[in-house]
């Protein structure tokens, strides 16, 4: 018996190798955990509610019930934190959300918006990609994340959320972190994606 260590194992490569090769996640983060982050039980009705304030340094631990969409609860901490830039990925997008987007971006509470957003929007959704396409900085790729950072003098945000940009009636489930080194870790691996992205 002859016992090979994984170490001399050589795949053969293919032609796809390359491509492959990007895929991989270049980095991974381990984090101490927030000892006391703000759990916020369901609360049907207004965002204000569901969410709440947040604070510096703490994680809020959210569900929502089909009561609001990524994009108003962009909106919704914009109103904590002013102005921000904002990067965003989503599954799905709706006419409505960009609207919604443009119209913030003219009474510049937004001050600036990319989005990453999955290659089958383009076909899914071909109002809202057409809008997005003339109005809007974006790439698509193979995507399901649904990840939004917020960031401006005071804020660096990082939202992971199962929720899209798109209203959906169903319990959605998120964590809005307000650490660096995550806002940071997050905007390195996205910028990476949209990087790869195509039009």
């Amino acid at each position: 018996m002859v016992l090979i260590k994984s170490s001399e194992i050589r795949l053969p490569e293919s032609s796809k190798s390359k491509t492959k090769e990007l895929m991989i996640p270049s980095a991974l983060m381990e984090t101490d955990a927030d000892p006391d982050p703000d759990m916020v039980e369901f609360s049907p009705g207004v965002i204000t509610r569901s969410i709440g304030l947040l604070e510096h340094g703490r994680q809020k631990h959210y569900y929502s019930d089909g009561n609001f969409n990524l994009i108003r609860l962009i909106f919704h901490l914009l109103k904590q934190t002013g102005p921000a830039h904002v990067f965003m990925t989503t599954y799905s997008i709706s006419q409505q959300s960009l609207e919604k987007v443009q119209n913030a971006l003219n009474k510049k509470d937004l001050l600036s918006i990319r989005f990453l957003i999955d290659n089958r929007v383009k076909v899914m959704s071909p109002k809202p990609f057409q809008m997005l396409r003339q109005s809007f900085t974006y790439r698509c790729i193979s995507l399901h994340a649904k990840v939004a950072l917020l960031e401006n003098d005071e804020w660096k945000i990082s939202i992971v959320t199962s929720q899209n940009a798109t209203d959906n009636p169903k319990l959605e489930r998120g964590v809005i972190f307000t650490d660096d080194r995550i806002f940071n870790f997050d905007k390195t691996q996205l910028e990476n994606a949209f990087n790869r992205g195509t039009d």
